[in-house]
């Protein structure tokens, strides 16, 4: 059984904006615990080739198609830095029904950044991009971008949560219309001034905690509760924008 269970420890800020709409937005940074965000299925895992590289991309879409024809076109990315195996626990393109979603509230959006592990451990996440499939059809599409990410290098450490303000719920939700066979996706690009070669990673994730369920090795029997402490985070901007598809 896939584990859905998380401490969220190191609430530095709960943010919730108000300044964008239709957006994804940066809630909280975080330190997951028990068996490791590392163990987990992931997303998205993406990596960059070589020590001169300063950032990297990658894109995935149903059927765990990678590299820039799974792309959200308005993205212009091209992807290319997925990690493989294109599959779990590496990749993946959930549906909303076996995740336990049934509304975009429930939808977060969990990132273990890895690099860069030296004195200067900032990213900014350039493109953060959740997409809503129908089968091969691109529905919707949310994104925000990030700068003056502190990370808290090491696979297994999640280091932010990321969920989407109200208007992006409204909007998600009319796209969805209840279809749980829909798929989440995500595309993504980062970049770092000191380059120490990853993987970065996220996971897509059920905040409901009706819907989380418990693991056989967990101390407690009842479903992890999700602590998000303080007011407040300097240092993490984003400037968010929000597509519409339309057929």
């Amino acid at each position: 059984m896939v584990r859905r269970a998380w401490l969220l420890l190191l609430g530095m800020g709960l943010v919730g904006s108000t300044a964008w709409a239709d957006s994804i937005v940066l809630s909280a940074p975080l330190v997951s615990t028990g068996n490791g965000f590392g163990n987990n299925p992931r997303a998205l895992t993406i990596q960059s080739h070589g020590p001169g590289a300063n950032s990297e991309q990658g894109c995935i879409a149903p059927g765990l198609i990678a590299g820039s024809s799974a792309c959200a076109p308005a993205d212009k990315l091209v992807g290319g830095n997925e990690t493989s195996p294109m599959g779990s626990p590496k990749q993946a393109a959930p549906t909303l029904g076996s995740l336990g979603i049934t509304n975009a509230n429930q939808i977060g959006i969990l990132f273990d950044g890895v690099q860069p592990q030296n004195a200067n451990n900032v990213v900014a996440i350039n493109d953060l991009t959740l997409k809503l499939y129908s089968g091969n059809t691109l529905l919707f599409t949310v994104s925000g971008t990030f700068s003056n990410l502190m990370t808290n290098p090491g696979n297994g450490m999640s280091d932010y949560l990321f969920t989407l303000d109200p208007a992006a719920v409204a909007d998600f939700n009319a796209a969805f219309a209840g279809n749980e066979n829909d798929a989440i996706a995500l595309d993504s690009m980062i970049s770092f001034a000191n380059h120490s070669g990853g993987p970065d990673s996220f996971a897509l994730v059920n905040l409901d905690p009706a819907e989380v369920s418990p693991t056989p090795d967990a101390e407690a029997p009842e479903p992890t509760s999700l602590l998000l402490l303080g007011t407040g985070l300097a240092g993490a901007a984003g400037l968010l924008r929000r597509k519409m598809i339309r057929c």
